[in-house]
């Protein structure tokens, strides 16, 4: 594939998996053997669970796409999410606050499907606006209870 179709490919993913919630696009988009550096455990997985538990704390998130750029089998993309805390997150219960936070997410992709992951999140800031405190706790890893 060129950059273009990895860039629609990405912006369809995201669409997709992140912003309507279809988790079964997974075997679509993802190589059986993608790799998460975001998430734990470090593969598709790791990545369901984290988009499961965001959509659960913030049932209307949206990630809207400010810029995408790719280069070889690379695409980057820097992402506005924003929706309303209505649900647990990390041990913070609802606030009803809006959040509107920057994250960054790095795609390698090979003969058409995201082979590796990687994201940059505000965490921090998205704790400032629901009312969490800050921990030790990694950013991106889902305990499991």
């Amino acid at each position: 594939m060129n950059v273009e179709e990895n860039i629609e490919l990405v912006r369809t993913f995201i669409r997709k998996f992140w912003n309507e919630g279809d988790r079964e696009c997974v075997d679509r988009y993802l190589r059986e053997d993608y790799i998460d550096h975001a998430y734990e455990p470090n593969n598709a997985e790791g990545l369901v669970n984290m988009a499961c538990l965001l959509h659960t704390a913030f049932p209307d998130q949206f990630s809207a796409v400010e810029s995408m750029i790719g280069q070889g089998d690379r695409v980057v993309v820097r992402l506005r999410m924003t929706g309303t805390h209505e649900g647990n997150f990390r041990g913070t219960e609802a606030s009803g606050n809006r959040v509107d936070v920057k994250l960054y997410r790095e795609y390698r992709l090979e003969d058409g499907k995201i082979v590796e992951h990687w994201a940059l999140f505000d965490t921090a800031s998205l704790f400032r606006q629901i009312g969490a405190e800050l921990n030790q706790q990694p950013a991106c890893q889902v305990k499991k209870n």
